[in-house]
C-alpha cells in the first residue's frame, strides 16, 4: 500500500513539474511570437501590418494572438505561476534571458535594449496583459517602467571584486566628483568591469589610459555606448587623423 501511495505522489510532482516546464516554454514563446511577427512587418500596437502574402508571417501572428488570449483566459494558471516566480526571484530567471525586440541597425551601440531578462519578460507580461488589459505586449520593455534595471548592468558581479576595481581606476586615474560617483553607482558595475578588464588585458600605455579617461567622461554625461564601441571609435578617430581627401591635396607644379 505504502508503494502505491509512493508512485502515486511521485506521479503526481511529475505531472506538476511538467505542468510548470509548459507555463514557462509558453511565456517565452509569447516573446519570441512577438519578435518574430514584428521582423515580417505586423505591429499590431501600431496598427501597422505590411502585406506580402507571407505564409510564415500570417502563421507567427495567429500563434502570437492565440498565445495571448489562452494566458488571459487562464490567469489562475499564468498570473499565478508569474506571481510565485517574482516572489522567489532566482539567480536563475534574473540571468536567462530571451530576445524581445529586433536589435536593429541602430541598438548595436546601445546598451542591451532588446534582450529581456525571464524574471522582467514576466513583469512585463503581469502588467501588460494581466494589470492593463492590452491586446498585446508592448513593442519595447526597456522604457515600461516596471523591469528592474539592475538586471542589465552586471549588478550580479560578487561586491568584494566590484569595489577592489573601483578602487583600482579611482586610484589610477584622475577624476572628478562626478565621475567617481558614476563608477560607485551599483547600477553602472558592468562598465566598471569592462574598464577593469581593458586595464588588465590592454597595454598599458598612456593612449589606451588616456581613452579611458575620455570613456568615463563620456559615459557620466551618457551611457548609451558601450566601451568596445568607444573604442572603435578611438581607433577610427586615429586612422583618418590627418586623412586629406584626394580632391583636398595640394596640387603639384
Amino acid at each position: 500500500m505504502r508503494k502505491i501511495i509512493f508512485t502515486i505522489a511521485l506521479s503526481f510532482i511529475s505531472i506538476v513539474a511538467i505542468a510548470q516546464d509548459t507555463i514557462a516554454l509558453d511565456l517565452r514563446r509569447l516573446a519570441k511570437l512577438k519578435l518574430w511577427s514584428e521582423l515580417y512587418g505586423i505591429y499590431p500596437n501600431r496598427r501597422k501590418f505590411i502585406s506580402d502574402g507571407s505564409v510564415k508571417r500570417d502563421s507567427f501572428y495567429n500563434e502570437y494572438t492565440s498565445l495571448i488570449v489562452k494566458l488571459k483566459k487562464s490567469p489562475e494558471v499564468y498570473l499565478s505561476y508569474i506571481n510565485k516566480a517574482l516572489k522567489k526571484n532566482t539567480d536563475s530567471l534574473r540571468k536567462q534571458s530571451v530576445t524581445y525586440r529586433s536589435p536593429g541597425i541602430t541598438s548595436l551601440t546601445v546598451y542591451n535594449t532588446y534582450n529581456v531578462k525571464i524574471i522582467d519578460l514576466y513583469r512585463v507580461v503581469k502588467y501588460s496583459l494581466f494589470e492593463r488589459n492590452d491586446d498585446f505586449l508592448p513593442e519595447d520593455f526597456y522604457s515600461l517602467g516596471v523591469i528592474d534595471f539592475k538586471n542589465y548592468y552586471g549588478y550580479y558581479e560578487p561586491e568584494p571584486k566590484r569595489r577592489a576595481a573601483i578602487k583600482y581606476i579611482i586610484k589610477k586615474f584622475n577624476l572628478n566628483s562626478e565621475e567617481k560617483k558614476f563608477l560607485k553607482n551599483k547600477l553602472n558595475v558592468g562598465y566598471v568591469m569592462d574598464i577593469k578588464n581593458f586595464l588588465d588585458t590592454c597595454a598599458k600605455t598612456s593612449e589606451n589610459e588616456e581613452f579611458i579617461k575620455k570613456s568615463i567622461a563620456a559615459f557620466v554625461k551618457n551611457k548609451e555606448t558601450p566601451l568596445i564601441w568607444l573604442y572603435n571609435e578611438f581607433q577610427f578617430s586615429k586612422i583618418t587623423k590627418g586623412y586629406i581627401p584626394r580632391d583636398k591635396e595640394p596640387s603639384k607644379q
